[in-house]
C-alpha cells in the first residue's frame, strides 16, 4: 500500500519523504480545508523536491467547498498549477471537475473523503467522472469499505489511519461557523468541538450546569484520535490501495515520527515496535480504531490530550561545505534551531531508516566550526555528528527532548471486531 503522509510545507514534505512516505499531500492555498498551512504557490522548491525524491508523488488538497464568489479566484489558482509538479488533485465539490479538466486534462483526480462517499453506486459514478482513487467516509467500517473494492474494483482506495477525526458527519461541521464565525467547510475551522460545555435550563437562565464524566467537564463534541497501526494487514487485504495519515497543521516532529512508525510497520521492520511507542509520545487525544473497526470507543469524547512530553528543538539538514579542524572527520551539519538548544541538553536523534538514538547533548558550532554553549531559533548553526548521518542535501535528522523519565501512553490498542471475517 501506498503510504501518503501530510506536508503542510515543503519542510514537513522533505521530511515525510526523508522517513519513508511514498506521497505527500499539500493544500492549495486558498481551496483546501487547512487555510492556516499553506501560504502561496511556488512551484520551484517543489520541483527540485521531485528531483531529489524521483518516483515519489505530489498530491494537491484542493477540498475546500466553493462558493459562487470564489469561482473567479479559483479558475486564476488552477492556472497557477499548470507549472506545479503535481500527480493529483484531491477534490470534495464535483462542481469543480470541469474547471480543473478544462485547465489540467491530465492529472489525477482523487475524491475526498469530505465527499461523503458511502457505497459502491457512488463510487462507481465518480469512477465514471474520471476520479480514478476514493477517499470514502470515515464512517466506513472495514466489511464496507471491502464490499466497495469487490463491486467497484477498478477504483483505487485511499483510507485515513491516523490522526484528528471530526464530531460531524464526513467533517461537514457547523459548529465552528455558528459560534466563531469561522467556517470549517471553508477551511478555517475553530475547532470549537474540542471545547467544554456545560448546560443551561430554560427556567434558570444563567445556571449553568457542567456536564459531568468522572467528577471531570466533559467536551461532548471532542473526538477520540484514530490509530490503525496495528490493522495495516486487515486494510490491505481488504483491497486498500493506500494509507493516509492527518495533520497538515501539525508539527514537524509529527510528520516525522507518524511517517516513521507506518513506515516500519507497513515493512515489517525489526524496529516497529519502538516506533509505535513514539505515536505515544506524540501529543494526542485517547486513540481509537475509529468506525473502520467498529470500535465502540469512538463514540467515546476526548477528555485530555496527553504527550506533550515530547518537543522538536532542531531539524539537522544537508552536509556544510570544507572542512573544520577539531572536528570529528572534518565534518559538520547544518541545523535549523526550533527551541533554544543547550550543548548538553539530553535529546533524541531521530534519523531516516528507522534509527532512534538518545544523546547526551548535540556538539553544536557556529559557522567557523567553534563550538557554541547554545543555540536559538534563528541563529545560523552547526553540529558535529556524534554517529554518522546520511550526508544528503535535504534533511537528514530530528532532535528532540529527551525527559529524564520518559512517560508512556496508556492507550491500548482495541481489538478489530470482524464478525466472522477472515483475518
Amino acid at each position: 500500500m501506498e503510504l501518503l503522509a501530510p506536508a503542510g510545507n515543503l519542510e514537513k514534505a522533505q521530511i515525510a519523504f526523508r522517513f519513508g512516505a511514498d506521497a505527500v499531500y499539500l493544500g492549495i492555498p486558498g481551496f483546501s480545508l487547512r487555510a492556516g498551512a499553506e501560504r502561496r504557490i511556488d512551484p520551484e522548491p517543489f520541483l527540485a523536491l521531485r528531483r531529489a525524491f524521483p518516483g515519489r508523488r505530489l498530491y494537491g488538497a484542493l477540498n475546500r467547498f466553493v462558493l459562487e464568489k470564489d469561482l473567479r479566484a479559483l479558475d486564476d489558482t488552477l492556472d497557477l498549477l499548470r507549472d506545479f509538479p503535481l500527480d493529483a488533485l484531491i477534490l470534495s465539490d464535483i462542481g469543480l471537475v470541469e474547471s480543473v479538466r478544462a485547465v489540467l486534462p491530465e492529472i489525477e483526480l482523487h475524491l475526498s473523503t469530505q465527499a461523503n462517499c458511502t457505497n459502491s453506486r457512488a463510487a462507481r459514478l465518480y469512477h465514471r467522472l474520471g476520479f480514478s482513487r476514493i477517499v470514502p467516509a470515515r464512517e466506513l467500517s472495514l466489511p464496507e469499505i471491502r464490499e466497495i473494492r469487490s463491486a467497484v474494483p477498478e477504483i483505487d482506495l485511499e483510507v485515513f489511519v491516523h490522526g484528528a477525526m471530526c464530531m460531524a458527519w464526513s467533517g461537514r461541521c457547523f459548529l465552528s461557523r455558528e459560534m466563531t464565525g469561522r467556517s470549517a467547510n471553508q477551511g478555517d475551522c475553530a475547532h470549537s468541538c474540542r471545547w467544554h460545555y456545560a448546560v443551561v435550563e430554560e427556567q434558570r437562565p444563567g445556571e449553568y450546569y457542567p456536564v459531568e464524566q468522572d467528577a471531570e467537564h466533559m467536551a461532548i463534541f471532542s473526538s477520540r484520535d484514530l490509530m490503525l497501526i496495528d490493522y495495516l494487514e486487515q486494510i490491505r487485504h481488504a483491497g486498500v490501495s493506500a494509507i493516509k495519515i492527518e495533520g497538515r497543521m501539525k508539527s514537524a516532529l509529527y510528520t516525522a515520527v507518524t511517517t516513521g512508525a507506518y513506515r516500519a510497520a507497513l515493512d515489517k521492520d525489526a524496529r516497529a515496535g519502538k516506533w509505535r511507542e513514539e505515536l505515544f509520545n506524540l501529543p494526542h487525544r485517547p486513540y481509537t480504531a475509529g468506525f473502520l473497526g467498529n470500535d465502540e470507543s469512538v463514540h467515546a469524547p476526548a477528555l485530555t490530550t496527553t504527550g506533550r512530553h515530547r518537543r522538536l528543538m532542531a531539524i539537522i539538514g544537508k552536509r556544510a561545505n570544507g572542512v573544520f579542524a577539531d572536528t570529528p572527520d572534518g565534518i559538520l551539519h547544518t541545523v535549523t534551531i526550533k527551541n533554544t538548544l543547550h550543548r548538553h541538553d539530553p535529546v533524541d536523534l531521530l534519523l531516516p531508516g528507522g534509527t532512534i538514538r538518545a544523546l547526551d547533548g548535540l556538539d553544536l558550532r557556529d559557522d567557523s566550526g567553534i563550538p557554541l554553549e547554545k543555540a536559538v531559533p534563528g541563529q545560523p548553526a552547526y553540529v558535529a555528528p556524534a554517529a554518522p548521518i546520511s550526508g544528503l542535501d535535504l534533511i537528514d535528522g530530528i532532535v528532540r527532548a529527551r525527559p529524564e523519565e520518559p512517560l508512556h501512553g496508556t492507550d491500548e490498542p482495541t481489538t478489530i471486531e470482524r464478525k466472522g471475517e477472515d483475518s
